[in-house]
């Protein structure tokens, strides 16, 4: 048996280390609905990761409406189109489908790439700020391990293969617009050795031109369950930086990227 058949299958047993309650928690609604109808003229559009579907972001969507954010969930096969594809695709849903004035894009793991993908193709008026959960950006470890197997071929198809391409990440774009950036740090020793969220490295997950970057101690597959991440997302989307409250600040690390300018110690109060 090829030995990368096991390590397989241990990346597929870490997509359920952290898996959480598919419910809010009992006194969320307060927490996300004080401001809930001061968004109501703001979409934002969601893109599930690899190998996930639009039911995996369910909880974050729930937040977001808590929060009065008009939400779409964007749908889309990672096996039957390359990135570029998919880019096109997410670029005529926006134009379809929303209809406020203004949207922002949240994405997990690889819906990240497609919204990058986007800015070739070129979105719709209206885009505002984009928030970034656990992005591969740049060639993932353990996808160019796993690159020539057989079973990792079939599952993640051209999309899959194209993560492992330094030509592809070197032909990607960056936003031209705020964004920034989740990334998780609850992973594992066994197949990577650095800091990482199970999947990815935490340093892979930065990019230059980044707003603001923040390390929490979630794993990758369940980052966006966190009610803590959902709060960033929201902090993000009003601000265009990561804000938490002081009691908070021993459970989520805020990194501040050194070349961007932003006031995020001080809001923490560090």
């Amino acid at each position: 048996m090829s030995t990368r058949l096991p390590i397989f299958v241990g990346i597929v047993l870490l997509f359920t280390v952290e898996a959480v309650s598919a419910s809010p928690r009992d006194g969320e609604d307060a927490l996300f609905s004080e401001q809930a109808n001061a968004h109501h003229d703001h979409t934002v559009i969601l893109l599930h990761g690899m190998g996930r579907g639009r039911a995996s972001l369910w909880l974050l969507d729930t937040r977001l409406q808590r929060a009065g954010y008009e939400t779409l969930n964007f749908a889309y096969a990672v096996h039957s189109y390359p990135i570029e594809e998919i880019a096109a695709q997410l670029c005529a849903f926006i134009a379809e489908n929303v209809e406020t004035r203004t949207y922002h894009l949240i994405a997990h793991s690889l819906g990240n790439l497609i919204i990058r993908s986007g800015f070739a193709v070129g979105y719709p008026e209206g885009l505002g700020r984009i928030v970034m959960l656990a992005p591969p950006n740049r060639p993932t470890e353990l996808a160019r391990a796993l690159r020539d197997n057989p079973i990792y071929k079939w599952f993640t198809s051209e999309s899959g293969l194209q993560t492992t391409s330094d030509e592809f990440y070197e032909n990607l774009p960056v936003p031209d617009v705020e964004f920034g950036v989740i990334a998780g740090k609850r992973g594992q020793a066994v197949l990577l050795q650095e800091p990482n969220d199970g999947v990815i490295t935490v340093e892979s997950t930065k990019l230059k031109g980044m707003t603001d970057w923040v390390v929490v101690p979630h794993a990758h597959t369940f980052i966006m369950n966190s009610r803590d991440v959902a709060r960033l997302c929201i902090s993000f989307i009003e601000t265009g930086a990561f804000v938490q409250l002081r009691d908070e600040a021993d459970d989520i690390h805020a990194v501040v990227n050194d070349a961007d300018d932003t006031n995020i110690d001080k809001q923490l109060g560090e």
